[in-house]
Formats: structure tokens, sequence, C-alpha cells
């Protein structure tokens, strides 16, 4: 039987009120997230990286769109033990692995208020030295992670599960924007 999903509820935060976004970070296979969204563009978004996933793993480090101003960017990464956990404000993160398994360790953003940095540009935020993480994910061939906005996530570790695990991953990452949810 494989696992339905996982949600976990955040709190509520002053710089997440007012948003869109649905407000969980959850892990499930990539054939089910598009059940998640409120919205038909939501559903077109995941239906379209659905037909391309096949494909996925054969396409070139770069950036592809998607329809609705979504796009994703295929990436190959040495997996780590430790990285910075990192935030979104305008796109939600879906985190598709193409082959081999990271560790995605997620934590509270009120953690992080008044610490770090933030690009506009790059729609991207980073801490480091976070004393605590909330939740951990597995991400194996076929899984996606979903974090919305404000929602920290600490990617590309290594699957501390099996000494044997993969130390490389190739993955996509879509990048939703965040009004798409309920639209």
């Amino acid at each position: 039987m494989k696992l339905s999903a996982v949600w976990v509820i955040m709190p509520d935060c002053p710089e997440k009120r007012g948003r869109t976004a649905g407000g969980k970070m959850f892990f499930d296979r990539l054939e089910c997230i598009g059940n998640y969204g409120k919205g038909t563009k939501w559903h077109e978004v995941i239906s379209r990286f659905i037909s391309e996933y096949p494909q996925a793993y054969e396409k070139e480090e770069a950036s592809y769109p998607l329809c609705h101003g979504a796009f994703y960017n295929i990436m190959c990464a040495e997996l780590k033990t430790d990285n910075a956990y990192e935030y979104h404000k305008k796109y939600i993160d879906v985190h598709c692995t193409l082959s081999g398994a990271e560790k995605i360790d997620g934590a509270f953003f009120s953690l992080f208020i008044g610490t770090g940095n933030f690009s506009e540009e790059k729609d991207a935020g980073f801490f480091h030295n976070v004393p605590e993480k909330n939740c951990t994910f597995y991400v194996e061939t076929g899984n996606c992670a979903v974090f919305f906005p404000y929602e920290a996530h600490k990617t590309l570790l290594v699957d501390d599960r099996n000494s044997d695990s993969p130390k490389k991953i190739k993955k996509a990452i879509i990048k939703i924007p965040v009004e798409l949810w309920e639209k």
C-alpha cells in the first residue's frame, strides 16, 4: 500500500496573512499532486508537467515553460549532509525526483523571522543555523514534496535511511504562481 499524503500544518505568521496559498506543505505521488489545488489552472499546470514527466529525465539542466506563468527547472546535484533553508514568496515549489532519493527538511517559518536574506528578483530567501526542523520528507523517484510561500525547506540532503543511497539526484522543481492554487 502506498502512502497517500503527509500534511504538515504550519503556524499562522504575520508574514503569511493575506496570502492565497494553501498554507500546508505536503508530500505525495506525482500523479496525485493535481488533486490538491482548488483551481482549474493549478490542475492544468500539474497535468502539463505530468505529460512531460516521461521525457524530463532526458532533458538538460534548464528552465522549461508550462502554462499560466508556471515553469519547471531541471537540475542535477550532489547531495549534502547539510544545507541552508530556503523559502519563497511568489511561487509554490513542487520538488519532483527524477532519479535518486533526496531528504528534505521542513521548518516553521516563525523560527526565521528577522534573520537571513531575501532576493525579490530570484524569489528566494535563505537561512543557516536553524536549531530545529519540524518535519522530514524522503522524496524518491515519482514522489513530490510541495512547499507554499513562506514554508522553509532544506533540500538536496543525503537520504540518511540507507548508507548505500545515491549521492546524486536529478530532479524537477515546478514553480507555480501562488494565485493558481485557487484559480
